[in-house]
């Protein structure tokens, strides 16, 4: 009798996964990275390993994937080694059957009836200890291209709301440093109970225009706590339910890391987090409609700011990278000079928008180019745009990351609004 699960494995289905090449001692491999995290870890194979892959949609059973290796590769690949291959991916969860569904709902329940949200890059993506955490994040601000430390009392205005990168900070924690020195000597950054509303890409699919947790954000610098009234009050008048993808935020880097920059800028102060989860924009760009057309993201936005606004002392975060470019994000274009030069010309016209406000302008310019630059900032910086009420923003730094070979770029940057 065969079981559910070997009959899984014997017709496997690869998951989504993220796949980039990658040289292990001179070799040669590929990576696998599960873009929601259910797998922590990448996982390398060999590079022929990719045909075999690709045959891996289910339809095939491994007597299939042998014959067609067979006639691609004019070589036998024994059986043993292919069931080894498929256990070694059904070990990580990369297979899409019952040993991957029953995880995924045990993962779910463990985080739905859990009060916090656990640090998900402590040790991987910045340090795990407080005290090497505290040197590290101060050296983005003291080091090469620092804006130095933030100056006590020397604000002279209020500032309402930043954008901020969001990729690893061992590439862009200087920008970030830039958006937070000038939040650190904003007028009333000192005010008690002052709640930082972090809007974050969310990298996974969602139902939803935006994700809730009440759930409080732990870190190695403490807890964060969420404010609690004003998310429940949100929620209540949401024709949607926000929480229905609140899993999304269990490995989600997007608001984790502005997290730390805050507790780290903020220490001892008093103050709370919103954070939010913003749903991709893709369909919306294929169909060339505005987010604004569409009645319940419109009417959410109309929602959240009128709460926002009711609640008071708030401060918006738009946790946003911007371009990227090349190989590695779909493009047949080598990461050149003179690629990266047009890049940055695209990318200050662009943000010259975002300066002036203009929600609708910095989305129609993304939907000109058809989103080909793929700006993964785009959600929560056009949220940030609808929900804050300021006069003016301010480009205080812009920061090109590239790979030396070419394979891909990100482009990101820090602003201000007052």
């Amino acid at each position: 009798m065969v079981t559910e699960q070997q009959g899984a494995l014997e017709n496997p289905k690869i998951r989504p996964l993220e796949a980039f090449p990658v040289q292990i001692e001179g070799k040669e491999m590929v990576g696998l990275k599960d873009p929601v995290g259910i797998c922590p870890d990448v996982v390398f194979v060999p590079k022929e390993a990719v045909f075999l892959l690709s045959l891996m949609d289910g339809s095939n059973s491994l007597r299939d994937i042998q014959a067609a290796y067979m006639r691609k590769y004019g070589t036998i690949l024994f059986s043993e080694k292919i069931e080894g291959f498929i256990a070694q991916l059904d070990s990580c969860f990369l297979l899409e059957n019952s040993h991957f569904a029953n995880h995924l709902q045990n993962l779910r329940d463990e985080f739905k009836n859990g009060p916090v949200r656990k640090a998900a890059f402590a040790g991987t993506g910045y340090e795990a200890d407080p005290k090497q955490l505290k040197a590290q994040m101060g050296g983005y601000f003291t080091g090469q291209d620092g804006p130095g430390l933030p100056e006590d009392g020397s604000g002279k205005k209020e500032i309402k709301g930043i954008v901020a990168p969001h990729i690893d900070f061992n590439r862009g924690g200087t920008c970030y440093a830039h958006a937070y020195k000038a939040l650190g000597e904003s007028v009333g950054v000192s005010d008690n109970a002052k709640v930082y509303c972090i809007l974050g890409t969310c990298h996974t699919p969602m139902q939803h225009p935006f994700a809730f947790t009440r759930k409080t954000f732990e870190t190695p610098l403490g807890p964060a706590e969420v404010a609690k009234d004003l998310v429940a009050d949100c929620a209540q008048r949401l024709s949607f339910d926000p929480f229905h993808d609140e899993f999304s935020h269990r490995t989600e880097h997007t608001i984790e890391f502005q997290v730390i920059f805050l507790q780290y800028l903020l220490g001892e102060r008093n103050f709370t987090i919103f954070p939010i989860l913003c749903g991709s924009f893709h369909e919306m760009v294929q169909q060339g409609i505005s987010p604004m057309e569409d009645p319940i993201y419109k009417e959410s936005i109309s929602i959240l700011k009128q709460q926002c606004s009711q609640f008071g002392k708030i401060c918006l975060v738009a946790s946003a990278d911007l371009a990227h470019v090349g190989p590695l994000f779909g493009h047949q274009e080598t990461v050149t000079p003179s690629l990266l030069a047009e890049v940055k010309t695209k990318d200050e016209e662009m943000l010259g928008h975002v300066a002036h406000l203009g929600g609708e302008e910095f989305y129609r310019f993304i939907l000109s180019e058809g989103d080909r630059r793929n700006i993964c900032g785009l959600p929560p910086v056009y949220a940030l745009l609808h929900l804050i009420e300021a006069q003016e923003g301010e480009l205080l730094h812009y920061q090109q990351w590239h790979d030396p070979q070419g394979k891909g770029a990100v482009t990101f940057a820090s602003m201000t609004f007052c």
